[in-house]
């Protein structure tokens, strides 16, 4: 049964590659951890504007109550009247107009700010919030990927100890060949025959050689399409 050997052989190693490709195409969450950093440095950039325009509001503040202030003092100036000299007059009320300027500019630009603060929060609130979530969603995909590639590298351990012990016991002539041919044909050394068609090319074997070799288990008979092993199997 030395064929027969060489196929297990061959699905066994078949086996461990459909592992090995299955545990390199998982996902890590490599993806997810780019997304995340986008969304990081998002919700970065909304925190870094609006703690800019907190910052602007509170020189603002301090702006507008100096310039109050400033202006309340020229009026109580204007109309104390310690002074009657009408240049001096008219100068403290250009000085109040002025400042009521200055005063309207301060507060028309403190009404924008606190625009852009009132809705630049909302996104920041909606950018914390999907962050989280895709950290949580991260976090699941990692454990998953873990708890999976664990599970790959436990079934190729087995399969690899598996295909040692069944290696032991087949003559090394037979298994050099068999090596030799699954580097030359794809990593399919031996294949089945079913219903008369070789599983490797898909070439019909004639019925002669495909009663002779069902009789002879420890014949060893390539296909003379793709010069595999065949082993006959009943379908």
């Amino acid at each position: 049964m030395a064929v027969q050997q060489l196929y297990d052989l061959q699905q066994l190693d078949t086996a461990i590659i459909r592992t090995a490709a299955l545990r390199a195409s998982l996902d890590d969450g490599a993806a997810q951890r780019s997304g995340i950093a986008a969304a990081a440095q998002e919700l970065a950039d909304l925190r870094g504007r609006l703690a800019a325009w907190g910052a602007r509001l509170r020189v603002l503040d301090l702006e507008l109550r100096s310039v109050e202030a400033k202006r309340a003092k020229f009026q109580a100036d204007l109309y104390s009247g310690r002074t009657g000299n009408p240049k001096e007059l008219a100068a403290m009320q250009e000085e109040i107009d002025i400042l009521g300027r200055v005063k309207a500019g301060i507060e028309d630009e403190t009404l924008s700010v606190m625009e852009q603060i009132e809705r630049t929060e909302p996104q920041a609130h909606r950018a914390e919030a999907a962050l989280e979530a895709s950290q949580a969603a991260l976090a699941q995909q990692e454990a998953a990927f873990i708890a999976a590639t664990a599970a790959a590298d436990g079934e190729v351990a087995d399969l690899t100890a598996r295909r040692s012990a069944l290696a032991a016991q087949i003559d090394e002539f037979l298994l050099k060949r068999y090596e030799r041919l699954r580097e030359h044909k794809g990593g399919l050394a031996v294949v089945a025959v079913t219903g008369g068609i070789c599983e490797g090319c898909h070439v019909a074997i004639p019925e002669r050689r495909l009663q002779v070799i069902a009789g002879d288990p420890d014949a060893l008979a390539a296909c003379d399409g793709c010069g595999r092993l065949l082993v006959v199997r009943v379908p």
